[in-house]
């Protein structure tokens, strides 16, 4: 799957996942964002919440991964603004807000 292919296809699952998880806007990173995907890489994606998802937050991962068919690495744009200024984690954070594409 290219990059284009795969916010293609996130587009189409927005909607839904607007309605049944509360995904205000989707946005990838890493090697897909990079146009850089081996066929065994993982689809890293940040996603804004218009709510608490609670343990509904793994019902979300286990959607995308059955629906783009690869395994998911999600994290809440709350996540990484939170991690801007944590020591350990500023540069992972400053790296995926430099990198992300939305969908």
């Amino acid at each position: 799957m290219t990059r284009e292919e795969l916010i293609e296809r996130l587009r189409r699952e927005l909607p839904y996942l607007s309605e049944r998880f509360g995904v205000a806007r989707l946005a990838i990173y890493g090697s897909f964002a990079h146009g850089t995907p081996r066929s065994e890489s993982d689809v890293d994606l940040v996603v804004e919440l218009s709510r608490p998802l609670g343990f509904e937050f793994v019902n979300l991962v286990d959607y995308l991964e059955r629906a783009l068919g690869r395994k998911v690495s999600v994290i809440t744009a709350e996540t990484v603004r939170r991690n801007l200024s944590h020591p350990r984690y500023c540069a992972v954070a400053e790296q995926i807000e430099r990198t992300k594409v939305y969908v």
